[in-house]
């Protein structure tokens, strides 16, 4: 089914423009401090974050400040 338009009967039909899939989104963990960053973190694509994947991060977190500071 094609979407109606009302025009002139002398306006040539306007172009449809193709619709491009987005590239998806990400999940990115982001911990910085007056320095500066700290630990970037992204997720793999349709995951959620569990009670694991934050611990998991938390520890990235302590291991990155002992390392910069």
């Amino acid at each position: 089914m094609e979407s109606m338009q009302w025009k002139h009967k002398t306006f040539p039909t306007p172009k449809k423009f193709k619709v491009e899939k987005p590239a998806g989104k990400v999940t990115a963990t982001v911990f910085w401090d007056e320095k500066g960053l700290l630990l970037l973190e992204f997720m793999p694509q349709k995951t959620t974050i569990t009670g694991q994947t934050y611990a998991n991060t938390i520890t990235a977190l302590r291991m990155a400040i002992k390392e910069k500071r």
